[in-house]
């Protein structure tokens, strides 16, 4: 068979391409062997085959070396078979990846010379790091971030003489662990105006140095701020042996310097545990209050970077929180102490960077702001004029927190036969796996309008329950949300309850490889887990991309998840999606427009992607280990995968080379005909869903005031949300109806935890 000249088909790294000499490629192509064919690529580094046979579900797999070259082999072939099938390689000599055209092969059943693939072409840049290959007849897929994305500045400097730490923070009502207050997480009036500085640590110690410099920057004159560190907390929650007042450089900057740990009495050494706390004073005149405290931060003296914590002992004293309970990485909260545990959400990230801490603040008052009469949800807050009248005539809801209540997961309506103002409600025309849009409704239903007849509402009519016992006796009822609909019955649709927001930074991070890896489309070791990759196209480029954000997965940046609620939550356009959500017999809501400007949209976007994860807790119990174990026999952790590391690519630095433990595999799971509703999205049918991070869930009662679970609200616990699994979680449902009440017990405990 005559050679294949390659043309670089993209799975493209959005990078400068690598040069190189096509004679340098690694030669490729598969050899017949009777029931079999062996696939090759001539190279020893990684490999990856992307093959379908017969116009079957595309497969992904590393190739192994044998002999001196990558290989993988399939078999149980015969004659008149034919495999479509590519290469993605990894090229020393130009230092890139390398794809191969897609070729087929069709099987004869004897031993022929072998069907050469070519030599491949260089990918556009990246790395290994940067996507994975097409998924089924989507395209293929373009990776988020690559070695050619623009990072933002690095937090920590390691230099010849100190090792620098610098972190974005805001203003606080009351020291951190005042619990009577419970006001240390929530946010004043005016957070949003000039009440954001950025904290930089010179640690000369880590270098062989006596002293420790903190600077503090603002953004709005202080005056005479203090400076707080080693805590003490003998005579009260917010005393420390430390206290100074900084050394006025200019009216933006601040600087102080410590080189005795008088917790210790003795000089600062590496490893020293230094808590500090700023008390902060706004220049006059200011609008509204003028004094405040600073985040508690730790430092661990020649480390580099905060660190989240937990308090220890009688007087709550902190120490580094062990890595295991580091849910999101170095965005993770410290351990609350101000008995605020409805305002756990809502936090900076713990390594938020300087260039964050101002756009984060912003991006939340956007967040609460009502888009029709420019009120803020929150008390004492001015009326955010620029936003006036921007809300659509027919919407879900005036404001971005009016469904994310506390950034938490929504709660369905106490009575029945309430308007649903937390869900979304999508529809469509559905032809196959095909889905048009509704000619009255278009592709959201809207219940609410500024002026006229809303398009439709819906409502939960009741509930539908069934009831069962557990091996060991217990008893459980489990409940299935009734619909009725005023005005238009869509036929296909599938009511969605708001999520939470956490983390959502970090998933979009997660290399797009890395979720290819836990894919098993064809179940292929027979566990009876075939999760499977959705794909979306980008809004904005129109390439293929891995989805990651919705209930399936039907986005792929938060961005556009920002984006898309803006517009068909709302009806508030962006660059993004300058058309409103529309049915071809609607009228008033054709056109285009950019209402939401793009600065404003990076801000709420840099908001909810930097919202801190919180720490696990009961990391250490014996009953929470003791359920750890039990969800991973019950295979639990199959599709809930423990940790995930996100791209050294990412272009915020918070999340950038992260290691999570938010349990997700981010892929499409069959989950039964109990919770498949009738309107498919993208790749996945109606009984496909995105495996739901569950960190955060223990704490979802202090957050949203009850429970709430699975994509419809219906579950009111984790017992009921794994009742409710069906399909390829049918089996580890049955292991958990048939355990012990001690390890069922033990096993809640421990989800509850994360």
């Amino acid at each position: 068979m005559s050679r294949s000249r390659l043309t670089g088909i993209v799975l493209a790294f959005l990078a400068a391409s690598c040069l190189a000499v096509e004679s340098e490629a690694a030669t490729s192509g598969v050899t017949p062997s009777g029931s079999s064919a062996i696939f090759y690529v001539d190279t020893t580094d990684w490999a990856d085959i992307h093959y379908k046979l017969n116009n079957g579900q595309q497969l992904n797999i590393r190739m192994a070396v044998t002999g001196g070259r990558n290989q993988y082999t399939v078999t149980g072939l015969v004659a008149g078979n034919f495999i479509d099938y590519n290469f993605t390689y990894w090229d020393v000599s130009c230092a890139c990846a390398r794809d191969t055209t897609w070729t087929r092969y069709t099987h004869t059943g004897g031993t022929n010379p072998p069907v050469d693939a070519g030599t491949g072409t260089p990918d556009a840049g990246g790395t290994v790091d940067a996507g994975p290959p097409p998924n089924g007849d989507a395209g293929p897929v373009v990776p988020l971030f690559t070695s050619a994305t623009t990072l933002e500045p690095a937090t920590i400097e390691n230099t010849s003489t100190a090792i620098i730490t610098r972190v974005g923070d805001r203003v606080r009502d009351r020291h951190m662990r005042e619990d009577m207050y419970q006001a240390y997480d929530h946010y004043l009036a005016l957070y949003f105006q000039q009440r954001t500085h950025w904290i930089e640590i010179v640690d000369e110690v880590a270098k062989g140095g006596s002293n420790i410099t903190v600077n503090l920057y603002s953004i709005y004159p202080y005056d005479s701020p203090d400076f707080r560190a080693f805590f003490r907390g003998l005579n009260t929650v917010a005393e420390y042996f430390h206290n100074a007042d900084f050394v006025k450089v200019n009216d933006y900057k601040q600087t102080a310097s410590v080189n005795f740990n008088a917790k210790e009495g003795r000089a600062i050494r590496v490893g020293d545990r230094m808590e500090m706390e700023i008390g902060v004073f706004l220049q006059a005149p200011v609008e509204g209050r003028f004094n405040y405290y600073s985040s508690g931060i730790l430092y661990i003296v020649g480390q580099g970077g905060i660190v989240p914590f937990e308090g220890q002992g009688a007087i709550r004293d902190s120490f580094p929180l062990p890595q295991k309970a580091w849910a999101g990485g170095l965005t993770t909260l410290h351990t609350p102490f101000s008995n605020e545990p409805d305002n756990r959400f809502l936090q900076m990230s713990t390594n938020l960077a300087p260039v964050n801490a101002q756009p984060f603040v912003e991006g939340r008052r956007l967040h609460h702001t009502n888009f029709q009469d420019g009120s803020h949800s929150e008390p004492g807050n001015p009326i955010f004029t620029a936003q006036v009248n921007k809300l659509g005539n027919s919407h879900v809801a005036t404001s971005c927190i009016a469904c994310h209540k506390q950034n938490g997961r929504g709660l369905p309506p106490t009575t029945t036969n309430t308007t649903l103002t937390n869900y979304v409600v999508k529809v469509g025309k559905v032809n196959g796996s095909t889905v048009t849009v509704d000619p009255a409704l278009g592709f959201r239903l809207q219940p609410r309008t500024v002026s006229g007849t809303p398009e439709a509402d819906v409502r939960i009519s009741g509930w539908t329950t069934t009831s069962g016992t557990l091996k060991d006796g217990t008893a459980y009822q489990l409940r299935k949300p009734n619909y009725s609909f005023l005005n238009v019955t869509p036929t296909n649709f599938s009511a969605r309850i708001t999520p939470q927001l956490i983390g959502m930074g970090l998933l979009e991070a997660v290399p797009e490889t890395q979720v290819a890896g836990l894919a098993d489309p064809s179940d292929s070791n027979g566990d009876g887990i075939s999760g499977r990759m959705q794909t979306v196209k980008d809004p904005e480029t129109g390439v293929t991309r891995m989805g990651r954000f919705g209930w399936k997965a039907g986005t792929a940046r938060v961005r556009h998840q920002v984006a898309e609620a803006f517009n068909s939550d709302m009806g508030v356009t962006t660059s993004v999606f300058k058309s409103l959500d529309c049915g071809t017999s609607q009228q008033g809501c054709t056109g285009t427009s950019t209402e939401l400007s793009d600065a404003d949209l990076d801000k709420h976007t840099r908001y909810i992607a930097l919202l801190g994860v919180p720490a696990r807790r009961d990391y250490a119990d014996a009953t929470a280990l003791q359920g750890e174990t039990v969800f991973n026999n019950a295979g639990c952790a199959k599709c809930h995968a423990p940790t995930l590391t996100t791209s050294q690519y990412s272009a915020m630095n918070e999340v950038r080379n992260q290691t999570i433990h938010a349990y997700t595999d981010l892929l499409l799971h069959d989950m039964g005909t109990g919770l498949a509703d009738n309107l498919p999205e993208g790749q996945a049918s109606g009984a496909e869903w995105r495996t739901a991070p569950l960190w955060g869930i223990g704490l979802t009662t202090g957050v949203s005031g009850g429970e709430s679970y699975l994509h419809d609200g219906r579950a009111r616990s984790v017992t009921e949300a794994i009742l409710w699994h069906g399909g390829e979680g049918e089996a580890s449902k049955q292991a958990f109806v048939n355990l012990s009440a001690s390890d069922r017990n033990a096993l809640l405990k421990f989800v509850n935890s994360l």
